[in-house]
C-alpha cells in the first residue's frame, strides 16, 4: 500500500494539478506531504479530497493500487453470496475468512461471517433453520447493548436474526430497522434495505404471521423495482402468492408454480430449485391455522 503522501501526488499529477492549486494546503505543505515529512490531518485530507472531488473510499481503493482493502473485499464478497443455495461460493468464502481471521484474529465482523457461515452448513445439512449456534446469541449479547451499529455490524444481523427464538428475532429485526435508517444512502449497490424486507417478510411467512409477512413483502417491491432486481422481485411476487395460498386460495398454486417456472426461463436453476424446495417442504400442505413445521414460534 503506498503512503497517503504518494497517493495525494498520484492522484494529483492525475488531474493535471499543481501543489498551490488548493484551497486549504499550501504549496509548501504539499510538497512535505507528499514527501512524508509531515503527516495530514483528516480534515486537511477531507479538504484536498473536496477539491478534487474524490471520496475517501476512492482515495483508498487508489491507496491501495486500486484494489479493496481485504477486509472490504472479504465484506463484499460475504454480500455477494447467497447462503442458502451457492454453498461452493460459501465454501471459498470460508477459506477465505478463516486466512483473513489467522492475520487479524480480533476482527469482529470477519468473526461474524465466520459464524453465518457455518450456520447455513449447519442449516443445509439438518434442513432446518432451529439449528444450534451459541456463537450466534454470543454476537447478539455484544451488539445488544451497543448505543448504534455500524453498517456491517447491522448486515450481519440481517443475516442472523432467524436462528433465535421468535421473540430475540422480532426484537432484533427491529433494531436494524431502526439503525439500518442512516445508512440508506450508504453502499446502495448492495441494495440492503430491499433484500433485508424481503427475507423479513419469508421469516414471518415461516412464522405464520402473514399480516406482517405481507406488509414487509409490500415494503420490499417497490425497492426492487427501483433497483431493477428482477430476481428479488419473482420471489415477493411468489411469497405474496403464498401467503394467499396460506390463507386458502388453493387456486393461486399454479400461480406460485409459474413464479417458479420464471427463474428456469431467466437461466436461474438453481434459484428454481431452492423456491421449488421450500414451497414443497414448508407451504404446499400447510394451512394458515396448521402450521406444523419448524419454523412455529418458539419459546
Amino acid at each position: 500500500m503506498k503512503s497517503v503522501g504518494e497517493t495525494i501526488k498520484e492522484i494529483r499529477k492525475m488531474k493535471n494539478l499543481r501543489q498551490r492549486d488548493f484551497s486549504t494546503l499550501s504549496q509548501a505543505s504539499i510538497a512535505s506531504i507528499e514527501s512524508s515529512k509531515r503527516n495530514i490531518t483528516i480534515d486537511k485530507l477531507q479538504s484536498f479530497l473536496d477539491d478534487i472531488n474524490m471520496s475517501l473510499r476512492e482515495f483508498e481503493y487508489i491507496r491501495n493500487d486500486y484494489e479493496l482493502l481485504p477486509s472490504d473485499k472479504l465484506f463484499y464478497n460475504f454480500t455477494k453470496t447467497k447462503n442458502s443455495i451457492d454453498r461452493l461460493s460459501g465454501i471459498t468464502l470460508t477459506e477465505d475468512i478463516n486466512m483473513h481471521l489467522k492475520e487479524y484474529p480480533n476482527d469482529f465482523i470477519a468473526y461474524a461471517m465466520k459464524i453465518i457461515e457455518q450456520v447455513f452448513i449447519k442449516i443445509s445439512q439438518e434442513q432446518s433453520y432451529q439449528v444450534n449456534s451459541p456463537e450466534s446469541f454470543e454476537i447478539w449479547s455484544i451488539l445488544y447493548n451497543r448505543q448504534s451499529w455500524t453498517y456491517q455490524e447491522i448486515f450481519i444481523m440481517s443475516k442472523l436474526f432467524y436462528v433465535y427464538p421468535f421473540e430475540i428475532a422480532s426484537q432484533v429485526i427491529k433494531r436494524i430497522e431502526k439503525e439500518m435508517n442512516r445508512y440508506l444512502d450508504f453502499l446502495k449497490e448492495i441494495n440492503f434495505d430491499c433484500t433485508f424486507y424481503l427475507n423479513v417478510g419469508k421469516y414471518f411467512i415461516h412464522n405464520n404471521d402473514l399480516a406482517t409477512a405481507k406488509d414487509y413483502l409490500e415494503k420490499a417491491l417497490p425497492l426492487c423495482q427501483e433497483y431493477d432486481k428482477i430476481i428479488l422481485e419473482i420471489d415477493i411476487y411468489a411469497h405474496l402468492l403464498i401467503i394467499k395460498y396460506l390463507k386458502g386460495n388453493k387456486s393461486i398454486e399454479k400461480k406460485i408454480l409459474e413464479q417458479i417456472d420464471l427463474y428456469y426461463k431467466i437461466n436461474r436453476p438453481m434459484l428454481a430449485e431452492d423456491l421449488k424446495n421450500d414451497w414443497i417442504m414448508f407451504f404446499k400442505n400447510r394451512t394458515e391455522e396448521g402450521n406444523s413445521n419448524e419454523y412455529q414460534k418458539r419459546q
